[in-house]
């Protein structure tokens, strides 16, 4: 994990944050592969076998700036990511969050989504967009905490808006502050 940035670290058997770095490629990879076949399904709104079918060139494209990650690391395996993508010339990014299994429903999704809604409001996005399966019952419940702002759902898929919350213009966040994020 030589690539990732630390944004919260963590002791020896708990769940850390960091940036995803194009060099984490190797991690990504053996996260994959701890996946079940539903968890891939949900994230990627199909089948994928292999990883490459997942198009790790596109998930490692990060800039932070436009396309930005954010992992769950515990002793050096990734357990999770939320990642954006900006939206061209716009103040909203899609989101999307998948996490390991064994490590569902422990709140790490939800941390993720703080740190990741933190360094995009550092930016200027204001709003991240969502496509999730309506039947994805724990991804409903999350996207309900998150509040969202608009909430549709057509042809098996909902699709949503959550507001980024904002850091203060007079206090800048724990995370970007200690990144040296731009404002």
């Amino acid at each position: 994990m030589a690539g990732m940035i630390a944004l919260q670290a963590a002791a020896r058997d708990q769940v850390g944050l960091a940036r995803l770095e194009r060099s984490d490629g190797e991690a990504l990879r053996r996260l994959f592969y701890r996946l079940s076949s539903e968890a891939i399904y949900r994230r990627f709104q199909g089948p994928v076998a292999r990883p490459e079918q997942a198009h790790p060139e596109r998930l490692l494209d990060i800039d932070h700036h436009d396309r930005e990650a954010v992992v769950a690391v515990i002793d050096g395996e990734i357990v999770g990511v939320a990642r954006y993508s900006r939206q061209s010339g716009s103040d909203a990014a899609e989101l999307a969050v998948v996490v390991a299994d064994e490590w569902q429903r422990r709140g790490l999704a939800t941390r993720m989504f703080k740190g990741l809604a933190e360094l995009a409001s550092s930016i200027g996005i204001l709003h991240f967009t969502v496509t999730i399966q309506a039947d994805n019952q724990p991804a409903l419940a999350l996207l309900r905490q998150l509040k969202p702002s608009r909430a549709t759902v057509s042809q098996g898929l909902c699709e949503a808006t959550i507001p980024v919350p904002q850091v203060a213009q007079t206090h800048q966040g724990v995370l970007s502050k200690w990144l040296h994020c731009p404002r």
